[in-house]
């Protein structure tokens, strides 16, 4: 059959993790044909590294950010031959990421005969699909396209909104939901600023916006700022992990008292999976419940010199982090009143600002999604939520389950809507394992018994 006549994969999302499944598919099959759809106008960096903030680095080293398991070496070499770029402390920036990716996907677009014109980009927001004749259409605006098989790489959902937090307030100028869609020139002479949230994304907006005489505050339950990745790489730590969450962390402790604890949470990420599968939904609900802040803040690092950065900042006294519960947050006069209660008390304390940015991260409760391709597969039994409430309920060759239990033919998700069954999907070196792992599932199951390829459409 030839590669006109060959599967068509439909890809829903062409940042990191869309792109590199093509890639991996168009790879593994020299028939496959791949659509990559995109609602932005930016096919490959995603959100995450569509950014030219010189502030913005990596939060891994660039000796692990190579888009391809089998090729460490890949994005080193790449940068051998850029003209002008810099690494601090082992991090580069997010955004000459985002043109790593560009490359790659130009260089499948136009490169060599086995893949070059096999892939299409769409660019435009898919609205709904459906099952049709053994095989699936997609609605893109006014547009529909056949596939045999639909993979989900959606990446974060859109952030959640906090509790607490007037309608009026929402709407108004003062607010702003989305920290990734930040208009600096709106925020203008605002002075004083609360950020909801004190993780990563509340580092990003932190410097982002950050000038001369501008007064930040995070607040969040916890109060925990992201910890440091160390200048030089620790020494590794080789020992296992094992049982439910209280064991592990008690084990946690006591290898932090002989070894960094960086490289201790290193190899307990690349075990995750794998405590993750066994564990029990109750084990699993406890440990999101107590756990998860303090594995959030080891896990989720900051660049060293983005870490001196905020510490410089926190001495100042240009950066306040408080632990709080946000129990109003109402408009008042032009301006924001917030009242939060502060931890371990029971009286709030209310302060005005010029500007609240909310950063708790994305929306967790899928049920709750605006994307238009999340609702409408939901309503209509395709996929249901996972029994944790992290995402979409997937098996582990990264299909759906359908609203019956059963899996639903050739509809797949790859990501953070998979984190209900393997936990740790947000970084590089996760992500681009399961690209590999999710295409050769999708390239093999479009393959019948006899060698044939399976194909809905001619």
């Amino acid at each position: 059959m030839s590669q006109d006549h060959g599967p068509r994969v439909a890809i829903i999302g062409a940042g990191f993790s869309g792109l590199l499944t093509a890639i991996q598919l168009l790879r593994r099959s020299p028939i496959v044909r791949v659509t990559l759809i995109e609602r932005r106008d930016a096919f490959g960096p995603g959100v995450a590294y569509d950014t030219g903030n010189p502030g913005h680095l990596l939060n891994v080293r660039l000796d692990n950010m190579s888009a391809f398991p089998d090729r460490p070496d890949h994005l080193a070499n790449w940068l051998a031959e850029q003209p002008s770029w810099r690494a601090q402390d082992g991090f580069i920036t997010r955004g000459v990421y985002g043109d790593y990716l560009r490359h790659l996907l130009a260089e499948t677009l136009e490169g060599n005969a086995d893949e070059a014109g096999r892939m299409t980009l769409v660019q435009g927001e898919a609205q709904a699909i459906d099952r049709r004749d053994g095989g699936w259409r997609i609605m893109v605006g006014a547009e529909v396209i056949a596939a045999d098989a639909v993979i989900l790489a959606l990446g974060n959902l859109e952030p959640a909104s906090p509790p607490g937090v007037d309608a009026t307030v929402r709407a108004s100028a003062v607010y702003v939901e989305n920290p990734w869609r930040i208009d600096t020139a709106a925020v203008g002479t605002a002075r004083n600023i609360l950020l909801i949230g004190s993780g990563l994304t509340m580092v990003d907006a932190v410097l982002t916006l950050r000038r001369p005489g501008r007064r930040f505050t995070a607040l969040s339950r916890h109060g925990l700022l992201p910890r440091g990745h160390a200048t030089v790489p620790p020494a590794p730590f080789d020992g296992a992990f094992s049982g439910g969450p209280s064991e592990v962390l008690s084990q946690v402790r006591r290898a932090v008292l002989t070894h960094d604890w960086r490289a201790v949470f290193d190899r307990l990420r690349h075990g995750a999976r794998d405590l993750w599968r066994a564990w029990t939904p109750q084990q699993k609900r406890r440990f999101l419940r107590h756990l998860r802040p303090l594995w959030d803040v080891h896990r989720h690092r900051t660049a060293p010199g983005v870490t001196r950065e905020i510490a410089a900042m926190l001495a100042a006294g240009d950066l306040t982090v408080l632990a709080g519960k946000l129990t109003g947050v109402v408009l008042d006069d032009g301006s924001v009143e917030a009242a939060w209660r502060p931890r371990h008390r029971r009286r709030p304390i209310r302060d005005r600002f010029d500007l609240v940015i909310n950063c708790t991260g994305p929306l967790g409760v899928i049920q709750h999604s605006a994307e238009p391709v999340i609702r409408n597969l939901l309503a209509q039994g395709y996929g249901r939520p996972d029994p944790i409430g992290l995402g979409l309920e997937v098996d582990q060759g990264g299909q759906l389950i359908g609203g019956e239990g059963a899996p639903t033919p050739d509809l797949y998700a790859i990501g953070p809507l998979t984190r209900g069954a393997f936990w740790e999907m947000t970084a590089v070196p996760d992500l681009r394992g399961q690209a590999r792992d999710l295409a050769a599932v999708v390239a093999d199951r479009l393959t019948n018994a006899d060698g044939s390829v399976r194909s809905a459409w001619p």
